[in-house]
């Protein structure tokens, strides 16, 4: 038995223990493929080291980025998604860094620690050009929850990276009010300070991370997009997605409404009425898109 599987059964003995009301369900980790690496990739912006899942298979890469409650050393894409067995032998390398939660994947104006934009944009593919051998361009980045609003926001801004963007539960209207009131009470909740993301949200800086707010710039680069977000109003991993899950098709249907009547056409859009915003739905989800990648950067 591998360590992370033991340490997974030790932590569901304790949840289970400590469940003095409701039920307490621990799903069992996907076993990762043959041929992961876990690598350390040193990030100047954040003064540290960032543990990376990554497993070679071609130049081109995607990019998975976690929900909110991201685990610190291992990405849930690892442990609970079977992303790298869905995407072995599909012609595409796979990197899923870790140590993101309650982050957005975004630089923080004032808090040093927190700088993914810089990291997940620059100084990951320029490692994984330099020591993997990967290409400098022409990626696709991929993420649930919060990674699916960070996943269109870097495809916005750095197309010269991602080419390709996916969404699964993602919120893709941050800067409305009532999500901006949801994501700023989830990171207060989890110990972050909202304000020193991008300051107070009534100031406006919000807007500029907004994947909405610049839809434009994804119809003219024609970045492919892959949207998926079911109607489920009840959350079956409510740390994941911050109890917002009544929020997060309606926020990535108004982008869809957005996108099309600006002329945007490359892109698949899946609002099914069942299903849930969990990683069962996000891992089927990621299968069901795998050939859509490949044919886009592969």
């Amino acid at each position: 038995m591998s360590g992370l599987v033991k340490l997974f059964r030790g932590l569901c003995s304790v949840a289970l223990a400590v469940a003095m009301s409701g039920v307490a369900v621990c799903a069992a980790p996907s076993a990762p493929a043959a041929g992961v690496e876990y690598l350390m990739v040193p990030s100047a912006a954040m003064g540290r080291d960032i543990p990376v899942a990554f497993q070679g298979g071609g130049p081109h890469a995607v990019f998975l980025l976690d929900a909110f409650n991201a685990a610190p050393d291992v990405s849930n894409w690892v442990t609970l998604g079977n992303a790298m067995g869905t995407l072995a032998g599909t012609g595409l390398s796979v990197a899923a860094p870790a140590g993101g939660a309650y982050s957005m994947y975004t630089n923080w104006e004032l808090d040093g620690s927190k700088q993914w934009e810089t990291f997940l944009a620059d100084e990951l593919p320029n490692w994984l050009a330099a020591n993997k051998g990967l290409a400098p361009n022409r990626h696709a980045i991929v993420g649930a929850s919060q990674g699916g609003t960070g996943a269109l926001t870097l495809a916005t801004f750095r197309p010269d990276r991602f080419s390709y963007a996916g969404s699964m539960s993602g919120f893709l209207t941050p800067s409305n009010t009532q999500l901006n009131g949801l994501i700023s009470a989830g990171i207060n909740q989890s110990g972050g300070n909202i304000d020193a993301m991008w300051g107070a949200p009534q100031l406006g800086r919000w807007k500029w991370h907004d994947p909405n707010v610049h839809a434009n710039l994804l119809v003219a680069n024609n970045t492919r997009l892959w949207v998926f977000s079911p109607i489920a109003m009840n959350c079956s991993d409510p740390a994941a997605m911050i109890g917002g899950c009544d929020q997060a098709q309606g926020s990535a249907r108004t982008f869809y409404a957005h996108y099309r009547s600006l002329g945007g056409r490359n892109g698949q859009f899946n609002f099914p009425a069942g299903g849930n915003h969990d990683w069962g739905n996000w891992s089927a989800q990621l299968g069901a898109m795998a050939g859509d990648i490949a044919a886009a950067i592969g």
